[in-house]
């Protein structure tokens, strides 16, 4: 395969799945609103589309598959039946085997999917019941009729079609219409998805074809026939039909406008008698039209956009272009800015420069640090994305969760606008699935008598939401369901010794929900396709500590449960609190910081052999020395005169000692590389102003090795 057809493949590979992945969305959507025929039109062009290219680059499974799938939807689009839930239910399956179909064409694997016989077996059956339907009503045409082998064996460029609209008319019942349809495909039209058989077959579904008149002038003899070429350019149609014109017009919605012709035959178009054209003669004037009628296009349009010049600037918005990057490049361009933004701050912070009196040069540095950090702001811009799309591929999750289960819940979105750096995006839509499961399964009751006897709706709420705080983005999943019982889980802990159960009894409930987030932990009582596994929640922690970020659960019982994911908006910055300790600079990711104080000597105490302690207010905290942990001295300050930042992990509260706080700033986050890279107890470093280099603690095994 050559390297330009090879890009051509990966560019549909990536637009397909972009397709692929809006489906189910747009399905859902149209469940919801099924008087809406625009989003069934959507979907619709979404199959049009991957049929014409799936078969192009070879991927016949795929494009036989959509191809059958297209017909069932263009059935719904075309004839106005309503569309049932059994019927959703089959778009949906379909979708899926279209996305297993696809992804054994890219890995060039044998076989089929699983549900790809089932589900062609109920869209054929669709398909098969319409046909019946329409046989009583509308006149099946066979071209073999109007055609007989002579002429196929005999065809020249004298063929004279006979054109006798006057019968025609004679021909409408009460209430039809005449129309005449001229179809002018170009030779790429198969390539494109457009099949003549096709655009028949959706006429014949609104009227009764009267006659079709084929020019067969360009077809080859068969040994320089190509099967992907198309030789029939012209063919006219009389349909007698009840239908507005409109109807027909929008059947003809996804072709070029050069493509096709239509009008109404009225009484007096034509002299009553038979009309002899030659295909020739009809080819040239066909042509003629279509030149003619692209040249009045664009002097209307020309004229249109000169008188509403003034006005459209005024009332409506500038049309914004798009081009797809590579993320790659984003992040090369992102690494550079970061670079910059030190580079920056080491001149900023140069003492040599801070000791000249020049106000001008003073000047231009205040301004080359203001338009520093506008790039940085504006680079980073580039990788946000809205989380709209990845909480509307949720509505599938709960109408597959609902199905299986036989419980009714909506789900409820907010904040989809909210926007969230696109590498994080990638990965998020795995753990909030299993967020999203664990609450209609274990948090929402099955009995709709026991909700409302509870004074609940019988029909089970999950909210969805993201917003920002404090310069983080949170994901919010909450449901009104039963909540989660803080001793049954305690119980299940202990037997699994993740716990004693002296140290249990002092655990918070807030605490004790962070046993399910470890891997294998359950409480099911019964195993489902949905849980009972032991897998599930581990997922959401370990895609949480390869974002840096931390779940907050809360329940009440019989009131319902939250999960409140928290994310730093990117992970190439992070808001960092600068500290000292031992003459050595770190980095405490503010995510983790509840709050900084100076302690009382009266609120320290000392344990034997348990460590430090410090109570703040109600709270007994953990004393984390820092200087200890990472080996940097053995220096111990009496604590009073240090400075201690509360923390919160997956363990709880503990209080780092540190000698001073430094400031508050964003860093740009650098690997470590891998000779540190097994230093559990730092994420990665940073470079400072003056140059210096300050590592980035991870506070979760701070607390490990303190305990």
């Amino acid at each position: 395969m050559s390297d330009k057809r090879e890009r051509l493949r990966a560019i549909f590979v990536e637009e397909a799945g972009e397709i692929i992945e809006d489906l189910d969305v747009k399905i859902i959507n149209f469940e919801e609103t099924p008087e809406d025929k625009d989003i069934l039109n959507d979907i619709f062009r979404g199959i049009h589309t991957l049929k014409g290219s799936a078969n192009s680059f070879g991927f016949t499974r795929l494009g036989e598959y959509v191809h059958h799938f297209e017909d069932v939807l263009d059935y719904y689009r075309t004839d106005g039946t309503e569309v049932s839930k059994d019927v959703i239910d089959l778009f949906l399956d379909s979708v899926d085997v279209v996305k297993e179909i696809l992804q054994l064409e890219i890995d060039e694997s044998d076989g089929f999917p699983e549900k790809y016989d089932e589900t062609l077996s109920l869209i054929r059956e669709i398909i098969s019941n319409k046909d019946t339907n329409s046989v009583e009503t509308k006149k099946i045409i066979d071209l073999g009729d109007e055609f007989s082998n002579e002429s196929f064996d005999s065809v020249d460029s004298n063929i004279v079609v006979e054109l006798d609209e006057p019968y025609m008319l004679a021909q409408c019942q009460n209430g039809e219409k005449l129309y005449k349809i001229e179809l002018l495909f170009e030779d790429d039209s198969f390539t494109r998805g457009l099949d003549h058989a096709n655009f028949l077959n959706i006429l014949g579904q609104n009227g009764r074809i009267l006659s079709t008149s084929l020019n067969f002038v360009n077809v080859p003899l068969l040994d320089s026939f190509e099967f992907r070429k198309n030789y029939i350019r012209n063919i006219l149609i009389y349909i007698a039909s009840s239908e507005q014109i409109e109807v027909f017009q929008d059947i003809f919605e996804f072709t070029e406008e050069q493509e096709w012709t239509l009008v109404e035959v009225e009484q007096g178009d034509k002299k009553e008698e038979t009309v002899a054209l030659e295909v020739e003669t009809l080819k040239e004037v066909k042509e003629e039209a279509i030149v003619e009628k692209r040249e009045k296009k664009e002097k209307k349009e020309e004229t249109i956009k000169e008188e509403q010049k003034e006005e459209v600037k005024k009332t409506q918005p500038v049309k914004r272009s798009f081009v797809k990057i590579d993320t790659e490049k984003l992040d090369d361009l992102f690494d550079s800015v970061g670079e910059l933004v030190i580079s920056q701050n080491f001149l900023m912070e140069n003492e040599a420069v801070r000791q000249l009196e020049d106000v001008d040069l003073k000047r231009n540095l205040e301004t080359l640090y203001k338009i520093t950090r506008l790039i940085q702001t504006r680079v980073m811009g580039l990788r946000m994305v809205p989380i709209r799309d990845t909480f509307e591929k949720m509505k599938r999750v709960v109408r597959d969760v609902n199905k299986k289960t036989g419980k009714d819940a909506d789900l409820i979105l907010s904040g989809e606008d909210t926007e969230i750096d696109k590498t994080m995006i990638d990965k998020l839509a795995d753990p909030l699935i299993h967020v999203i499961r664990n609450a209609l399964d274990h948090g929402l009751e099955a009995d709709k008598d026991q909700r409302i006897n509870a004074g609940k709706s019988a029909t089970g709420k999950v909210h969805l939401k993201a917003y920002h705080q404090g310069g983080n983005i949170v994901i919010e999943v909450r449901d009104d369901g039963r909540g989660i019982d803080p001793k049954k889980i305690l119980t299940k802990a202990i037997e699994r010794e993740l716990v004693t159960e002296a140290e249990g009894a002092n655990l918070t409930d807030k605490q004790i929900f962070q046993f399910i987030m470890h891997a294998g932990f359950s409480t099911a009582e019964k195993v489902t396709d949905l849980s009972g596994r032991g897998v599930g929640l581990d997922v959401v922690k370990s895609f949480l500590e390869t974002m840096r970020g931390k779940v907050e659960i809360n329940s009440k019982m019989g009131a319902g449960s939250s999960f409140k994911i928290m994310l730093p908006l990117t992970l190439a910055i992070i808001d960092g609190m600068l500290v000292r300790t031992s003459g050595e600079i770190m980095i405490i990711p503010t995510l983790s910081i509840v709050e900084s104080f100076r302690p009382l000597k009266n609120s320290i105490h000392t344990a034997k052999g348990e460590g430090e302690y410090v109570k703040l207010r109600d709270e007994l905290l953990p004393i984390v020395r820092l200087n200890h942990i990472l080996d940097i001295s053995d220096e111990s300050v009496e604590i009073s005169e240090a400075t201690l930042v509360s923390v919160e992990n997956k363990n709880g509260k503990f209080a780092i000692l540190v000698d001073e706080l430094i400031g508050r700033q964003q860093v740009v986050v650098k690997s470590l590389g891998k000779a540190l890279a097994g230093i559990k107890e730092v994420t990665g470093g940073a470079v400072l102003g003056n140059g210096d280099i300050a590592l980035i603690l991870n506070v979760d095994e701070l607390h490990t090795d303190m305990v």
